[in-house]
């Protein structure tokens, strides 16, 4: 039977609105994917910076300039870095600096200024160290358990007596000069007191930061009271040519943008660090690594140990993991301790 007209009209009506139905949910799901990959574009290509909780206060970090850093070198740690960064921090009455948040929660920080000019070590060590061989004095800062050896090897032996500078710094310093609240805010920790080893090769031998930072986790010590150490100075420069011990110790300023040289109203600094120097060939067990801010020169360097008439002291603690600080970290309003 043939269909009429109206029955084809009919017919037609259906298959366009069928038709307009199935373009606009093609319409819908399209403009719906379009979108969505619009705004995963959009957040794909915003760059979230991580922050570091800091004593309960979240702290945006940094890639470039003064600031926090999250470190390169050991993850879940973060580090200040540059010129003056806003890491001040009231500590026993007095402004010290906070270098890191460690990997396990604390605080490791560093005076401010140095104390009194000290020898390392003036102890004559021949008769009960075969590392130490120098009558003058040593660069191990703390008696270890069997040999203290160089990275390379090229120096081992017996170190059972502690540096002069470490009974200072435990005995006499904190006792006397450490209030008993800031003595609360503290927690002993190990600090790392290995050798750092001068190297002379280039390429792939060269030396690097991670190899300074290997030599110092040679060997540890638990206390109170220590020294930066190496690496913390190394890190701290934001200049890219700070690269390693060696070649900051070659007397020029690659290690500058550095709020650990900085030496404020000072005409030099110079202090000790915690690590001993070593050099592949052996026979410096009487050398200590110092920071050094003089004359241009701005980096590492090394000194003997019983020498007492440039480097002196400048005290490391850690805090506690649990630490609630107040504050945002600059001179004028650093961070402050919430008892």
């Amino acid at each position: 039977m043939r269909k009429t007209r109206k029955s084809k009209l009919k017919g037609q009506k259906q298959i366009l609105l069928v038709g307009l139905f199935v373009f606009v949910t093609l319409m819908t799901i399209g403009y719906a994917a379009f979108n969505t990959n619009i705004t995963l574009h959009v957040k794909g290509n915003i760059k979230e910076m991580p922050n570091c909780e800091m004593g309960g206060i979240k702290v945006n970090t940094v890639t470039d300039g003064d600031g926090l850093y999250k470190d390169i070198y050991e993850e879940e740690r973060c580090v200040y870095r540059g010129q003056d960064p806003d890491n001040y921090i009231m500590f026993n009455d007095e402004l010290w600096r906070i270098i890191a948040k460690e990997t396990d929660g604390t605080y490791k920080i560093i005076r401010n200024d140095v104390l009194a000019k000290r020898a390392f070590d003036n102890q004559n060590r021949t008769a009960s160290s075969t590392y130490c061989t120098h009558a003058s004095g040593c660069g191990v800062y703390a008696a270890v358990d069997g040999e203290f050896s160089s990275p390379s090897g090229s120096q081992k032996g017996t170190v059972t007596e502690d540096s002069s500078i470490k009974i200072y710094l435990n005995d006499d310093y904190y006792v006397n000069d450490i209030n008993e609240t800031a003595k609360e805010q503290m927690t002993l920790h190990s600090f790392n007191i290995g050798a750092v080893e001068e190297l002379n090769q280039s390429g792939s031998q060269a030396d690097s930061i991670e190899k300074n930072i290997a030599g110092e986790k040679m060997y540890q010590w638990t206390g109170n009271v220590g020294l930066a150490n190496v690496s913390d100075i190394l890190r701290a420069s934001t200049n890219p040519l700070c690269t390693s011990a060696t070649v900051s110790c070659n007397g020029t300023n690659e290690c500058n943008s550095n709020y650990l040289l900085d030496k404020g109203e000072a005409s030099t600094l110079y202090y000790w660090t915690i690590n001993a120097y070593s050099r592949e060939s052996g026979g410096y067990s009487r050398n200590a690594w110092d920071a050094v801010r003089d004359s241009g020169v701005v980096g590492i360097g090394y000194y003997n140990a019983y020498h007492d008439d440039y480097d002196a002291p400048r005290p490391v603690v850690f805090l506690k993991s649990d630490t609630t600080l107040l504050g945002i970290g600059t001179s004028e309003d650093p961070f402050t301790i919430v008892q």
